[in-house]
C-alpha cells in the first residue's frame, strides 16, 4: 500500500518535506491559511512568474496587497499536489527557516487528517 502520510515532529508545528521540480523543500502546513504563501527567494529559484496582486487581510484587520505566483505540482508523499496559486510573502518572521507554506488551496478536493500525537498528516485522495 502506498504511503499516503507525511511525517513531522511530533507535539509541534506540522513541516513536512515535499518535491517541487525534483528537488525537496521543507514546508509548514498551514489549514487556517486560505492562500499558500511562498518566499520570494524561492520564487526566483523556481522562475515562477509574477501573476497581478492578491489583498490579504491580516490578523489586525489591514488589508494588504501582495504579489500572486503559481506554484506547480508539488509532491507530497504519494500524491501530485495540482498547481495553485500562491502568494509571494517574506517568510522569515516565522523563524521557522521555511520559504513554503501550504495552505487549504494547496489540498484542494483531498481530505487531510492531521494527527500531532503521531506526528503525521494522513492525505486522502480526491474523490
Amino acid at each position: 500500500m502506498p504511503r499516503n502520510w507525511l511525517s513531522f515532529t511530533r507535539n509541534s508545528i506540522p513541516i513536512v518535506s515535499v518535491r517541487i521540480d525534483g528537488r525537496r523543500y521543507e514546508a509548514m502546513i498551514d489549514t487556517g491559511a486560505s492562500l499558500n504563501m511562498i518566499s520570494p527567494e524561492l520564487t526566483i529559484r523556481l522562475g515562477l512568474p509574477r501573476q497581478g496582486l492578491q489583498p490579504i487581510i491580516s490578523v489586525h484587520g489591514e488589508i494588504r496587497h501582495r504579489t500572486l505566483a503559481t506554484l506547480p505540482s508539488i509532491g507530497a508523499a504519494e500524491f501530485e499536489l495540482a498547481p495553485c496559486k500562491a502568494t509571494v510573502s517574506n517568510l522569515a518572521p516565522l523563524r521557522l527557516g521555511l520559504d513554503l507554506l501550504l495552505g487549504v488551496n494547496a489540498f484542494k478536493n483531498r481530505r487531510l487528517h492531521l494527527d500531532f500525537k503521531e506526528g503525521r498528516i494522513y492525505i486522502f485522495p480526491e474523490r
